[in-house]
C-alpha cells in the first residue's frame, strides 16, 4: 500500500499535500474514462438498432399508435384512466427494443460483458455441509443411521457397535466425542477407504465422508465432506468462463426483464454455485435430515475453490478481477479479509450478493486461494506426490474447515430459531384465535420442541469454545483489514466474536422463549376454558332439544284413547 506523500521538497510553502492513495486511484479512474469512446459506442449501437417508434418493426407499430393516442388531439377525448393504461402499454414494448440493442453491443467492453482475465480459471475441490440434531431431532437421527447402513462394511472390522448404538451411548455420556460414521463412494471409483460403501451419487460427487461430533449429551453434529468429481470440479468454471448472451425474461403482460451479457453472466454463475450447494443439501437432507433441513436457508455450507492465477491471500482485488470475483459471490464483505493459520494460503469469504439473482446464496462461506500458494504451503505426508489434485488440497484442509463450519452453524442455528420466533409472534393472533383439540396439540408440540432444545443447545454448544478438542480440531480465524485499503480497519478474532455473539443470541432466545411460553400458556388456558364454556352451552342446547322432542313424542304416541295421535285418527275417519 502506497504511503501518503508529504510536501514536495523545494516547492512553494503554500503547496497542498498530495492526495491519499484512495483519492489518487479515484482520480486515475476518472481520468481513464474515455467519454468520447463511450459516446461513439452508444452512437454506433443506436445506428444499428434505432430507437423504438422510429422504424416499422413489429413493436414499432403498436408503439406509434399508442404514442399518437396519448400525445395528439384524441387525448382530450380519452379518460385519464385509459391514458394511464396506454402509457403502461408503451413501457411494455420498450424492452423489446432494448434487448435488440444489447445483442449488438461489443463483446470486449467490460461495461457490457463479464471479462475473465486471460489464463484464469477456478476449480472446486470439495463442499462441506453440516446438520444439527438437538434432543427433539434424536429420533430422526437414529432412523437415518439405521436406514442408511453407512457402517455395514465397518462392522466386519470393528467391535464397538453400530452407528446408532454409538450415538445413543454418546448422548448418554459414555461414548465418542468425534467419530467417522461412514464413507459413500461412486460405484466406478477406484481407490477408496476400506469401510466405504458404494452407491449412486450425483454426477458432481466422487465421494462423501460423514463424521459425527457429540457436544455435551444433547447435541449431535453430522458433517459431510463431499469430494467432487471432474464434472463437479469444473462446472462452476464452465459457466464462469462461458460467453453469455443478453437474456429476455417474459413476464406475461408485465414489463419484461432484460439483462445485458455482464448481468446475465453474473446471474448464471451465481445460479450455478447455488445449484451445486442445492445438490449437496438435498443429498444430505434426504439421507440424514435434521434441524437445518427444515429451514428455508438450508444447511450451512462451505465450498473450496482454487484459482489458477488470482491469489486472494496476497493480492488486493484489481479492477480486472473485481467483476469476475463478484460474479462468483466470493468478494467477501469488503471490509475484512478472514485468514487462518490452520488454513494456510487461503482466505475465508462469506458469500456476497450482487442483487442480480432472485435466489441468493445463503448460509454459505467459501475458502478460496491460488493453486501455487496452496500447494506450497500445505505439504503433508500421506497425500501423494505433487502436483496435488484440487480434491487432495481440500482433504488436507478438511479438519480445519469442518471445525470452522461447526462454529458458523451454531450461529446460524440461533438466527433460524430467532426467525421462527418472529414468525410465530407475528402470526400468534391468527394461529391461536381458537383453542380446540388440534390447536392445543400443535401448541404442545411447539413448546415442547423449542423449550426442550434451547437450553440444551445453549449449554452444549458452548463446549466448542470451552473444550475445542471435542470437535476434532481447534480453529483460529483472524479478521484483518482488506489489502489495498488506505485506511484498514482494526482486526479482531473472528472465532472469539462468534462465541460472544453465540452467548448473547442464546440469552435473548431463552428470555424470549420464556416470555412467549408464559403468554401462550395463559392464552391456551383461557382458550381452553372458553372452549369448555362453549361446549357446555352446546350440551345444554342439545339437552333442551332432546327434552322437547321427548315431550312431543309423548304427546303424539302416548297410551290411551286421549292421545293426540288417537284424536287425529278419529278426526280423519269422520
Amino acid at each position: 500500500m502506497a504511503e501518503v506523500e508529504g510536501l514536495q521538497s523545494g516547492g512553494d510553502d503554500s503547496s497542498e499535500p498530495s492526495k491519499s492513495t484512495g483519492e489518487q486511484e479515484s482520480t486515475q479512474r476518472q481520468a481513464t474514462v474515455d467519454t468520447q469512446a463511450i459516446h461513439d459506442k452508444v452512437k454506433r449501437i443506436h445506428e444499428l438498432v434505432p430507437s423504438i417508434g422510429t422504424r416499422w418493426r413489429w413493436y414499432d407499430i403498436p408503439y406509434r399508435a399508442l404514442w399518437w393516442l396519448i400525445t395528439s388531439w384524441p387525448r382530450r377525448l380519452i379518460p385519464w384512466q385509459i391514458r394511464r393504461s396506454f402509457n403502461r402499454a408503451l413501457n411494455f414494448f420498450i424492452p423489446f427494443n432494448h434487448f435488440e440493442r444489447l445483442k449488438v453491443a461489443p463483446l470486449d467492453d467490460p461495461m457490457d460483458n463479464l471479462l475473465i482475465p486471460e489464463g484464469e480459471s477456478v476449480k472446486q475441490g470439495g463442499i462441506w455441509i453440516v446438520e444439527f440434531f438437538p434432543p427433539s431431532y434424536y429420533p430422526q437421527l437414529l432412523n437415518a443411521l439405521k436406514k442408511n447402513g453407512w457402517d455395514k462394511e465397518r462392522n466386519f472390522l470393528r467391535q464397538d457397535g453400530k452407528n446408532a448404538e454409538l450415538v445413543t451411548s454418546a448422548r448418554r455420556g459414555g461414548g465418542f466425542s468425534w467419530s467417522r460414521i461412514g464413507t459413500v463412494a461412486r460405484p466406478d471409483r477406484g481407490f477408496m477407504p476400506y469401510d466405504a460403501i458404494r452407491e449412486m451419487l450425483p454426477e458432481e460427487f466422487e465421494e462423501v465422508e460423514l463424521t459425527a461430533t457429540q457436544l455435551g449429551q444433547g447435541l449431535t453434529v453430522v458433517t459431510a465432506f463431499v469430494s467432487l468429481s471432474e464434472i463437479g470440479q469444473s462446472s462452476l468454471n464452465d459457466v464462469w468462463t462461458a460467453q453469455h448472451e443478453p437474456t429476455f425474461e417474459w413476464r406475461g403482460f408485465r414489463r419484461a426483464g432484460v439483462q445485458d451479457r455482464r448481468s446475465s453472466a453474473i446471474r448464471a454463475t451465481q445460479a450455478e454455485r447455488i445449484r451445486l450447494h442445492g445438490v449437496a443439501r438435498k443429498w444430505l437432507g434426504r439421507r440424514c435430515g435434521g434441524f437445518f433441513s427444515g429451514t428455508q436457508a438450508g444447511q450451512p455450507i462451505i465450498d473450496f475453490s482454487v484459482f489458477a492465477s488470482y491469489d486472494p491471500a496476497s493480492d488486493p482485488i484489481t479492477p480486472d478481477y473485481r467483476d469476475p470475483i463478484e460474479a462468483l459471490a466470493m468478494g467477501g464483505d469488503h471490509l475484512y479479509d478472514y485468514v487462518s493459520p490452520h488454513i494456510p494460503g487461503a482466505v475465508l469469504v462469506p458469500a456476497s450478493y450482487t442483487g442480480s439473482i432472485e435466489k441468493r446464496l445463503e448460509n454459505c462461506w467459501g475458502v478460496i486461494g491460488a493453486y501455487d500458494r496452496l500447494s506450497n504451503e500445505n505439504e503433508h505426508s500421506g497425500y501423494g506426490e505433487k502436483p496435488y489434485a484440487v480434491t487432495t488440497l481440500a482433504a488436507m484442509l478438511d479438519d480445519a474447515i469442518r471445525s470452522f463450519l461447526v462454529r458458523h452453524a451454531i450461529l446460524q442455528y440461533t438466527r433460524q430459531v430467532a426467525t421462527g420466533y418472529s414468525v410465530a409472534r407475528d402470526m400468534a393472533r391468527v394461529n391461536h384465535r381458537k383453542f380446540g383439540t388440534r390447536q392445543i396439540e400443535a401448541l404442545r408440540r411447539q413448546l415442547l420442541t423449542t423449550s426442550l432444545d434451547l437450553p440444551v443447545m445453549a449449554r452444549d454448544s458452548a463446549e466448542v469454545w470451552n473444550k475445542p478438542w471435542v470437535s476434532s480440531d481447534s480453529i483460529q480465524v483472524d479478521a484483518v483489514g482488506r489489502k489495498g485499503d488506505p485506511r484498514p480497519l482494526e482486526g479482531f478474532d473472528l472465532i472469539a466474536r462468534f462465541g460472544e455473539n453465540r452467548e448473547e443470541q442464546f440469552r435473548q432466545l431463552i428470555e424470549q422463549d420464556s416470555d412467549y411460553r408464559d403468554v401462550l400458556s395463559t392464552v391456551a388456558s383461557l382458550g381452553a376454558s372458553a372452549e369448555d364454556t362453549r361446549l357446555g352451552r352446546r350440551a345444554l342446547l342439545v339437552a333442551g332439544v332432546s327434552l322437547v322432542v321427548s315431550l312431543v313424542t309423548l304427546l303424539v304416541t302416548g297410551p290411551g284413547d286421549d292421545s293426540l295421535w288417537s284424536q287425529l285418527l278419529e278426526y280423519v275417519q269422520r
